[in-house]
Parts: structure tokens; sequence; C-alpha cells
């Protein structure tokens, strides 16, 4: 191991460490002042039908995630399965969510166990995982955007972090819009990036002039899917809209379950909260999740109690479905490519 790479990881390691500390810092504010006995009894609201419903809808959105990203694959000429689809992007989801980090890190995995099922060149299945994560992002970006305005006015931030508040949501929109934008425009920023480095030339291997040459060619893919496929993005980009449409009403779902009532507004206000959680460096956003259910139904007037309660059900909610995404990603890696020949 390099000095460089030896300081990253130690960084890693750090930063890793210092979350794990913050979250254990939010778990235990969590349980200040808060009776175990009136958690169980939020929590007995609900009846087995319900939590069934709960889940059963949760995986209506899982499938409508997958939909998007099989859709990508249809268009890229990989002819994988509904199923085979939702299962690796349950098992991608699974590594993200069980691994330190801001829910990323489950693509490799998506790529390799696609490349285990089907005939498709890497950088084929690289393209479509990106491309996918693009338009999630963007649909992810856009309701986080709107719910930060929503937050400010229901005062569940403080009126003194509009500004920094604002410039977050510009910057949550950029990144994803610009980059399906520079598709679109046939700009590959990448493959530029990476030929204007400075680098020595002991660098200039065949295994960078390989990568350089992998780079190009799956940002070849992305750029052609977009230009020539507008039809098929703007069909990714209302799969994203449906799939917002069946996270509100399965948020909405839970809460009506516990006896909390919310207005629209309210209800977009406690989901951002969350998704903002989410993206603390921990698995699963752990103690940051359940801190921002607290923070935000008590500032609506709710207990410590019934905030916490959400959290934990949505914690659970969460597991179910990344441990049933272990298993299906064992399943998958099990099985051997299809005999069938994908043209991608």
């Amino acid at each position: 191991m390099t000095d460089r790479s030896l300081r990253f990881s130690l960084r890693h390691a750090l930063l890793i460490g210092m979350s794990l500390v913050l979250a254990a810092g939010a778990l235990i504010w969590l349980l200040r002042d808060i009776s175990l006995g009136d958690v169980v009894q939020a929590l007995q609201r609900l009846s087995l039908g319900e939590i069934v419903l709960v889940l059963l809808v949760n995986l209506g959105v899982t499938l409508v995630f997958s939909l998007r990203w099989w859709l990508i694959l249809r268009l890229l000429g990989c002819r994988a399965t509904i199923v085979e689809a939702w299962a690796i992007r349950l098992a991608g989801f699974a590594f993200s969510y069980l691994t330190p980090g801001t829910q990323f890190g489950g693509e490799p995995l998506q790529v390799a166990l696609l490349q285990r099922r089907r005939r498709i060149a890497s950088q084929a299945a690289t393209a479509s995982v990106v491309i996918d994560r693009a338009v999630e992002l963007l649909g992810n970006a856009t309701f986080l955007a709107f719910g930060l305005v929503l937050s400010l006015q229901l005062r569940l931030l403080p009126s003194e972090a509009q500004g920094a508040v604002s410039v977050g949501a510009l910057a949550l929109l950029l990144l994803p819009l610009g980059f399906l934008a520079a598709a679109v425009s046939g700009v590959r920023p990448l493959t530029a990036l990476l030929t204007r480095l400075p680098l020595p030339t002991s660098w200039q291997s065949r295994a960078w002039r390989r990568l350089l040459e992998w780079t190009r060619t799956t940002e070849d893919e992305i750029v052609a899917f977009c230009r020539l496929r507008p039809a098929g993005l703007a069909a990714s980009m209302g799969i994203s809209l449906a799939s917002w449409g069946l996270m509100v009403f399965e948020y909405g779902l839970l809460l009506a379950f516990l006896g909390i009532r919310l207005d629209p507004v309210e209800l977009i206000g406690v989901i951002t909260a969350g998704r903002l959680a989410l993206l603390v460096p921990v698995p699963g956003g752990l103690g940051a999740l359940e801190a921002s259910q607290v923070l935000a139904l008590t500032a609506l007037g709710y207990s410590r109690a019934e905030g916490l309660s959400l959290g934990l059900l949505i914690r659970a909610r969460d597991l179910v479905f990344a441990f049933a995404g272990m298993a299906l990603g064992a399943l998958s890696a099990r099985g051997g490519v299809s005999p069938q020949e994908d043209t991608a």
C-alpha cells in the first residue's frame, strides 16, 4: 500500500468513525426523556394487516424503480427480465444501505450481477446504471429542493439557514441536471477530464490507456442513449415521478396508521427531513433518520415517542427489503449467464 492510499484509507476510516460517534450520540439523545412504553403503545396501533399493506406498497415502489432500469436496459439492447432487474437492483440497494456511505456503493455490484446473468458489455452495463442513477438523482434532488423550501415555511429549519438551504437546494438540482444536459449535448466530461490530467510519464501505461478507452466507450453509450432515445429518457423521468408518488402515499399510510394526521405540505416536510438524514455517511443514516423524524414531528406538535415510533417503523421496513436484497443478490450471483445472446 502506497503512502497516498494509506492516507486516504486513514481519512476514510476517520470519517466513518466520526459518523458512527455522531450516530451513537443521536441515538442517546433520542432515548432521553422518551418512555419506551409510549413508543410501544404507539407501535401497537398498527395491525398486522396494516403492516402487510405498507410492505406491499413499498414492494410496488421497488418494482417501479426497477422498471426504470429495466426500460433503460431494454433500450440499450439487453433482454434482462423485469424480475432480474428487480432482484439485482434490490441487491444494489442492500449493499448501499448496509455499508457506510450516502446511499451509494451498490452500483458496481449491479453491474457485476447483471453481467453474471446476461451477456452484456461492461461499458453498456455501467452506462445503464449511470443513466438510471442520474435520472433517480434528478428526481430526488427536485423533491428535496421543493421539500426544503416547504420546510422553511413550516419552520422545520431555522430561518437563519434560509440562505444556506437555498444554495443547497440549487446545488442538489444542478449536478444530475448538468450531467444529463451534457449527455444530451454530446459532451463527455469524464473522458475530457482524464485526457487533460497532467500525469507523470510513468503513469502512461497500457492499463491507463485501457481505462481511458473504457471510460470513453461508456460515455459514448450514455451520450447515444440520451441523444437518440429522448422518449426513453422522458419515460424514465416519468417512472421516477410515479415512484415518488407511491413513496409519498406509503409515508402517508404509515402516519395515518400511527394516528398522525398531516396535511400535504407537512407530509412533504417530514419526508424531506428523513431523506436528508439518509445523506449522513453511516449505514442507512443510522441514528440520523430516527432523529430527523423526532425533530420534524415535535416541530409539528407531536410527541417525541410518536416521532421515534415513525423512525423505527421506517428502519424496520428498510431492513426487511435490505435483507431481501442480500438474499436476491446471492441467488443472482449463483445463476449463470443466460444462453440468450444480448445485443448490448
